[in-house]
């Protein structure tokens, strides 16, 4: 029996923000086909266990409300409380739900909630701070704060909004992670914000990384074209929506556009992301061709890529789901090759990697030097050791295998 694809009329900015001018206003018909499992999830916060970590899950929550699981897409990310100057700078291009997850291991929790405060009571952007927001917290069983007040206590402190935010000019020797040599637990960051989306898609990706504005309508828009092809009895097999990443020099404007980041790239202002530290990583196919292809203010699919032969390291970042394979938290930023494992599951379940042209990524200024860490080079070169000879076979229990799939 076929089942019945609904056509529902979408209101892609209704995500009962307090403030409406914060969502970009844009109608457009979806195919829920693919969605007819969406389910609505309660926007709570609670304390849990995962692992050797503590989660406290929606410890601020952003003022949204009710958000529909099939209206929107949530941005989620990671970072520690020193690259939260980000945060506004990235909502002002986005406008849509942010999931983010703070490291905040031991004393480091005190400016942690010092920046979340002055994020919301402080900053000229804090009402999309407010509005889009939601912060969650985690550490280490063994690295707990000493003093964890609730979020309701914290909320009616008021800041003396006269002094530098907390995260300005903070030293990285400083913090309570760098003085107890913990690594970077990037992987359970990423899956702690994933799982509290509200929305079924998801843009797993940086802080530091900020889209191009307007993308979450357009890729509504984009999907109510292409609205046969969206629903589910018709993909044969799972897709996700890879957005390319550029960096610009410090002194540059960020593009808002593609052709204003062609400009830049013919001009050397800007560059593909990581091209002096690992360019093969986010290259993926055709991205020459898709520099200098034709513009236009639609989002389209650009090419249908896979991860396999020459692409066989490509690390590509998308807008996918809730669904798609978790990150291995075994996995640190500082060992690098974090998203291999994903990678190699996706790959292995037949995932297609659909480039979205006329729409991408782009790195806080400043273009990343080269790598020149040898004890980070050699930790990365066994945890690619360990992934090979240990963590595949694993995967491939998991996932199974397919032909051309590596880790």
């Amino acid at each position: 029996m076929y089942i019945l694809l609904v056509l529902i009329f979408l209101f892609v900015d209704q995500i009962f923000v307090s403030n409406a001018s914060l969502v970009e206003q844009e109608t457009t018909w979806v195919d829920l086909g693919k969605l007819r499992n969406c389910k609505d999830r309660e926007h709570k916060s609670a304390n849990r266990l995962r692992g050797k970590f503590w989660v406290l899950e929606n410890f601020v929550r952003a003022d949204h409300g009710r958000i529909s699981c099939c209206s929107n897409v949530t941005y989620t990310t990671h970072a520690d409380y020193r690259y939260l100057d980000n945060l506004v700078p990235l909502l002002e291009r986005w406008r849509s739900p942010l999931s983010l997850a703070l490291y905040a291991p031991g004393t480091d929790w005190e400016p942690t909630i010092e920046s979340i405060l002055w994020l919301l009571q402080c900053d000229a952007g804090r009402d999309l701070v407010r509005g889009l927001t939601s912060f969650h917290i985690y550490f280490q069983v063994g690295h707990t704060p000493r003093v964890v007040l609730r979020a309701e206590t914290i909320l009616a402190w008021k800041l003396d909004c006269s002094g530098r935010p907390p995260y300005e000019g903070i030293v990285g020797k400083r913090t309570y992670r760098s003085q107890k040599d913990l690594d970077y637990p990037v992987n359970t960051g990423r899956n702690i914000a994933r799982e509290a989306a509200l929305t079924h898609f998801v843009l797993a990706s940086d802080i530091e990384l900020y889209p191009t504005p307007g993308l979450v309508s357009k890729f509504f828009n984009m999907l109510g074209r292409y609205s046969d092809g969206f629903a589910a009895k018709h993909l044969p097999v799972p897709v996700v929506y890879v957005l390319r990443i550029f960096e610009v020099e410090s002194n540059a404007t960020m593009p808002s556009d593609k052709l204003q980041l062609q400009d830049m790239l013919w001009s050397s202002q800007a560059v593909p992301f990581h091209m002096n530290i690992c360019p093969h990583c986010h290259k993926g196919p055709k991205l020459e061709e898709w520099i200098n292809a034709s513009v236009s203010d639609e989002l389209n699919v650009f090419h249908k890529g896979i991860r396999m032969g020459r692409e066989n390291r490509w690390e590509p970042i998308f807008i996918g789901s809730t669904t798609d394979p978790p990150y291995d938290e075994r996995l640190s930023w500082e060992a690098m090759s974090d998203k291999m494992t994903q990678a190699y599951a996706m790959c292995a379940l037949g995932y297609e990697f659909h480039i979205l042209d006329n729409a991408f990524l782009v790195h806080k200024p400043g273009i990343k030097p080269g790598l020149d860490n040898p004890e980070r080079h050699d930790l990365a070169l066994r945890t690619e050791s360990v992934i090979r000879s240990r963590f595949f076979r694993e995967m491939r229990i998991i996932y199974g295998s397919r032909d051309g799939c590596l880790p």
